[in-house]
């Protein structure tokens, strides 16, 4: 048997029979915290992580949410900073996003100066892609100059 650590989350259990069969079981241990997707998010920039895999961090934190029979516990401190002003600006757009949307108290966190950009920050790469970004961001992300497709933000 192996144990290994597959996402913050999930821990993955392999038994092979014979070879021939593999069974994987998942526990689902409680959701990331907003300080852990902001800890997480540090670290990918400081060791040169890919920009995908930082969305992956945060698509993990949504599912979080949307799975969470508390979710405004996975929200309600404040989280640190990324020590990049567009990922706390992008976490907080996350979070207001969702709280709006659910019908939450939106953190006072969120609202903090801090939290928005001077300059707009278009997520992708593409600059073909940055009219359907504007048209597709949410309102909470739009409003703080960060512009990204919806359903970036979400796991399929």
């Amino acid at each position: 048997m192996v144990l290994a650590r597959v996402t913050k989350g999930f821990i993955a259990l392999r038994c092979a029979l014979d070879n021939l069969l593999v069974y994987t079981v998942y526990v689902i241990l409680p959701g990331v915290n907003v300080n852990d997707l902001a800890d997480g998010l540090k670290n990918d920039l400081t060791h040169g992580e890919s920009q995908g895999q930082s969305l992956r961090l945060v698509r993990q934190f949504v599912m979080d949410l949307e799975r969470s029979d508390n979710p405004e516990g996975l929200f309600a401190e404040t989280p640190v900073s990324t020590s990049d002003l567009r990922w706390d600006a992008l976490i907080a757009g996350v979070v207001e996003d969702f709280a709006f949307e659910h019908g939450l108290a939106v953190p006072a966190w969120t609202l903090r100066s801090s939290r928005f950009l001077d300059r707009w920050w278009f997520v992708t790469s593409v600059p073909a892609l940055y009219p359907t970004a504007m048209l597709e961001t949410p309102a909470a992300l739009a409003n703080r100059g960060v512009f990204i497709q919806r359903a970036t933000l979400v796991n399929v």
